[in-house]
């Protein structure tokens, strides 16, 4: 199947075609030494407008989607493209933790895809996060222009609170009668670890591949994370693959693969 980002329904251009490199050139969450078996069934975590849902169904026609996206705005988003290319999906609109509820939500209208749960999100660091990455960029000059980029970055992370749902991996497995997971992608913004907590035990075996976005940021909340959360995946039967560092500059995020060894 192919994708015409320009012509697919999202929240701003420069996303799009960001989420278009990094899902369907780069395969971040689908390097090649991973695969899809037939009729994989794949929780997408964190959907966003659903390029990772596209692009399964791109590379897995006979796939079924199970995706996750609690700001309404941009789970309309969802709701349009996957309809539109006929991907076979069950949505929702919510987010998934370690408990069924209500939280609030930090959306930022001009950066969707950093919105997170207001207990993970931090405006400052993700919006110095994205300027790093804009002043890296090859060939590329700012001098005066710099205050203009700080400006237009203020706006584009402007706060907007919206309230949530929340539920546990768990219960949609149950609910849903789920015999496996074949891949479940997490990219939630500081709350992967409240993801994962969400699997009972019975359920762990059901999940044969993650992929995974860990924050490991000195001095937060979430320092060390990377090495608990491999420990845990290696201990529940998975190889996990070396974490590779996300984007330009050195950013407390990385990449994480597991499958199970079986």
């Amino acid at each position: 199947m192919d994708i015409d980002p320009s012509r697919l329904d999202g929240i701003n251009a420069h996303e799009t075609k960001y989420l278009y490199e990094e899902i369907f050139v780069r395969r971040s969450y689908l390097p090649d030494h991973i695969t899809l078996p037939d009729r994989a069934v794949v929780f997408d975590v964190g959907a966003n407008i659903g390029m990772y849902s596209l692009f399964v169904h791109s590379v897995c026609p006979t796939a079924t989607v199970y995706a996750f996206e609690p700001v309404p705005p941009v789970f309309e988003r969802l709701r349009r493209n996957v309809g539109a290319h006929g991907v076979a999906a069950k949505l929702f609109p919510c987010a998934l933790s370690d408990a069924e509820g209500e939280v609030e939500f930090t959306f930022y209208p001009g950066y969707s895809t950093m919105s997170a749960t207001a207990s993970h999100s931090a405006t400052e660091t993700d919006r110095e996060f994205i300027k790093r990455q804009v002043l890296a960029e090859p060939q590329r000059e700012f001098g005066d222009e710099l205050d203009i980029l700080d400006e237009m970055l203020e706006y584009q992370f402007r706060e907007v609170s919206v309230r949530c749902v929340t539920r546990r991996l768990s219960d949609v497995i149950a609910e849903h009668r789920v015999e496996r997971v074949d891949m479940l992608k997490v990219d939630v913004q500081r709350a992967e670890a409240d993801v994962l907590r969400g699997v009972d035990e019975e359920h762990w075996p059901l999940i044969r591949r993650i992929a995974l976005e860990v924050h490991d940021e000195p001095g937060t909340a979430t320092e060390g994370r990377l090495g608990l959360l491999i420990g845990e995946l290696q201990t529940r039967g998975f190889t996990v693959s070396d974490p590779r560092d996300d984007g330009l500059v050195a950013s407390g995020r990385y990449s994480l693969f597991a499958v199970r060894a079986d």
